[in-house]
């Protein structure tokens, strides 16, 4: 009997691209105004842009381990 791999990251990537996405959103809402966030010194779009990024990774990690985990019930 093998171990069972680590199930899915998505409260440390989602969390994080959830947090990039509202910044992005609300540096937008603020460059409409003529404001800013004063420690954001990108983009709104690369802020969006590694939220993206972020979202990829994990549903590249979870169907890795979804294939894994398939694979494990498989050979039994």
């Amino acid at each position: 009997m093998s171990a069972q791999p680590g199930l899915y990251t998505a409260p440390v990537f989602l969390g994080a691209a959830f947090l990039l996405f509202g910044l992005a959103v609300l540096e937008k809402f603020l460059n409409l105004f003529g404001a800013n966030i004063p420690f954001l010194s990108v983009y709104p779009r690369q802020v969006l842009d590694w939220a993206v990024t972020l979202l990829i990774l994990e549903i590249a990690l979870t169907l890795r381990q979804l294939v894994e985990i398939r694979r494990e019930r498989g050979s039994e």
